[in-house]
């Protein structure tokens, strides 16, 4: 039979070696241990599609005593083209609320149910451009969900309040437009608490106040644009301590250490690590994205970390989750994702952002080490189809690990410093920085930075499912070459990727790059008097894949195994393609069997040359079922399932 997508590379005439340099080749056409199961997803209902938030001022008094909170939240935002019949506000029932004011003025025009509270205008409709403050007064114990959302617990029998609002919490402690998509220009947090107590939170400390009763008030301004679920607090009576930044610019950024004092001796070293981080990360990224305010840690009582914008709140003080965290103020805080379908744009990216680190400190062995204990295997698609969980959305095989791999991938796909440059690019671009982004957004910005059509690459990756398992073997040809065998063993969705091919033999040592997408494909390399020893696929493991080696039989160069390739299409009606590879020259049998093990049809029983071979089957005259097609050659026998539908 011919031989399909033979690509020449005749590395003695036109010098098509791929080096492992910046050259971009050519492409064309929290693991967060979720204990809850709640079912938790954004409640952005159509009127709040058609408003904007510009500014939040939360003030609480919090009462250690009874766990609860009195507060109030000034709401601002404004009314886009499309007018909504009333202003809603993500709020649990589970708070009380006392009061609405609306453009300063007292309304009992509104209703809270169904975890909202929806504020009626005084003209019945809302008029376009619109711009509104709403102001509610409430009281009562914050329900925890998802991750803890607000807590009320203790660290060695001390009082210790801490909030992790992500996804959906924030709306458990105070009233929001509670989606990532819709971030406030500026947030005031007042906090209210026993004299004995720290306030640690978002942006610049504005003032502290003693106040009657034992009582001290924090003032938080945080100035850049936030999140809700980035809004933070963290209560305690802890030991703080500052260590400091410089800026690429030559400005001193405070880095604020907000510690449990029996701890201190403990997270000290590693915690002074973080400005080298923060360094590494600017000269990686762009500068630090809030440089104007600070960056720091707090504890609490939760055993992971969480990435709340300008104070990252910590369970653990090792070097991985510390860089893992602080690569979120890139994205995750200053880039959002738009929804938690995309929250590998958070967490794949700040998982990639701890392979830097070891990169940095260890080498590329380092580096290389890392991504193969983040590989992931499992079956899922990146993006979150049903962000109904906190197990949906941070799987941390998904979520984490393999979209880690993505931006490990798509580094070697483009090359080294156009990689950075779109992470550069990225960070900085006008309408995602300090806004939200979708994995399409992202995928723009690599596109125009590099030059190459990159859909294949994120269909496949991030809306597709499993990964590529490669089989490679090679032949002699007459023509004093080589043909080289790259087959797809998944059952589907093959993957589109730019393939390394690390060649060996007697007088031979060269790399050439392929272009792989098809479940078979055939690539003529020679030009030359050589014999090769080896092929390895993809020698600096770039991709995730699994990879069969066909052995090579010393005495004449023949694959010795066979290698019964995907039948496509599979399912099938009426007719199917089977290929097959054979080694050396057997006697070989291709056979159909049904479910129950009976003989349907020999399709092939004579001796074989080696190499690939194909053949139609066309089930016409069958009932439509599971059959098994049988490969037999010499005393290797591999099955592979298939599936009839009429």
């Amino acid at each position: 039979m011919g031989l399909k997508h033979i690509i020449v590379f005749s590395f003695l005439f036109f010098g098509i070696l791929y080096p492992q340099t910046d050259k971009p080749t050519e492409f064309c056409s929290k693991a967060k241990g979720a204990d809850r199961m709640l079912k938790l997803q954004s409640t952005l209902t159509e009127n709040q599609e058609k408003i904007d938030i510009t500014y939040y001022r939360i003030d609480l008094d919090i009462d250690f005593d009874e766990n609860e909170i009195n507060g109030s939240v000034q709401i601002n935002g404004t009314v886009g083209m499309d007018q909504p019949d009333s202003i809603e506000l993500d709020f649990t029932i589970a708070m009380n609320v006392d009061s609405v004011f609306l453009n300063g003025q007292l309304t009992n025009n509104f209703v809270h149910a169904n975890n909202l509270i929806k504020v009626a205008a005084p003209d019945e409709i809302i008029p376009e451009g619109y711009e509104f403050q709403l102001t509610v007064y409430y009281h009562g114990t914050p329900p925890t969900t998802g991750f803890g959302s607000f807590t009320f617990g203790e660290h060695n029998n001390v009082d210790h309040v801490w909030t992790l609002s992500e996804p959906y919490g924030a709306r458990n402690w105070w009233p929001c437009k509670d989606d990532p998509s819709d971030k406030a220009d500026s947030v005031d947090i007042i906090i209210t608490v026993p004299e004995n107590q720290i306030v640690a939170s978002n942006g610049k400390l504005i003032s502290e106040t003693d106040l009657p009763n034992l009582k001290k008030e924090y003032y938080w301004k945080e100035s850049y644009p936030i999140s809700t679920y980035l809004v933070s607090l963290a209560i305690y009576p802890y030991t703080v301590w500052q260590d400091y930044y410089v800026s690429t610019t030559g400005d001193s950024m405070p880095i604020e250490f907000y510690v449990y004092p029996n701890h201190y001796n403990a997270v000290q070293t590693n915690y002074l690590k973080t400005k080298d981080m923060i360094t590494l990360f600017a000269q990686k990224f762009g500068e630090y994205p809030f440089i104007n305010e600070k960056y720091g840690h707090a504890e609490f009582g939760w055993g992971g970390g969480m990435e709340h914008q300008t104070l990252t709140s910590l369970g653990g003080y090792s070097e991985g989750l510390i860089a893992h965290e602080l690569a979120h103020q890139w994205w995750g805080d200053l880039i959002t994702c738009a929804s938690f379908h995309h929250i590998w744009l958070n967490e794949g990216f700040a998982t990639y952002g701890g392979a830097l680190w070891k990169e940095h400190t260890g080498g590329t062995q380092a580096y290389k080490s890392y991504m193969a204990n983040h590989a992931y295997y499992g079956p899922g698609s990146i993006y979150v189809e049903n962000p109904v969980s906190v197990s949906d959305i941070f799987n941390g095989g998904l979520s984490y690990n393999k979209a880690s791999w993505v931006l490990h991938m798509l580094r070697h796909v483009v090359g080294d410093s156009v990689f950075f440059e779109i992470l550069h690019s990225y960070a900085s671009n006008d309408s995602l920085a300090y806004a939200a982004a979708t994995t399409e957004d992202f995928q723009a910005v690599c596109e125009d930075v590099s030059g190459l059509d990159l859909n294949d690459f994120f269909q496949q990756w991030i809306y597709g499912e499993n990964y590529p398992q490669y089989s490679v073997s090679w032949v002699p040809d007459a023509t004093d070459g080589y043909i080289i065998y790259i087959n797809q063993l998944q059952p589907r969705d093959y993957f589109h990727m730019p393939i390394d091919l690390h060649i060996t033999g007697p007088d031979l040592d060269t790399l050439i790059v392929v272009d792989n997408s098809e479940p078979s494909q055939s690539y003529y390399f020679g030009g030359f008097e050589t014999v090769i020893d080896q092929i390895t696929l993809d020698p600096d493991n770039w991709i995730l894949k699994e990879v069969d080696y066909v052995s090579i039989a010393e005495e004449n160069n023949l694959p010795q195994r066979i290698s019964l390739l995907p039948v496509y299409p599979n399912p099938f009606n009426p007719s199917t393609t089977i290929r097959f590879n054979v080694g050396a020259r057997h006697a070989s049998q291709l056979r159909i069997y049904d479910i129950n093990g009976r003989l349907v049809e020999t399709l092939i029983d004579e001796f074989l040359s080696s190499g690939e071979h194909e053949i139609t089957w066309n089930a016409n005259n069958l009932s439509s079922g599971i059959y098994f097609v049988q490969l037999q050659s010499g005393e290797v026998v591999e099955t592979q399932k298939i599936i009839l539908l009429k």
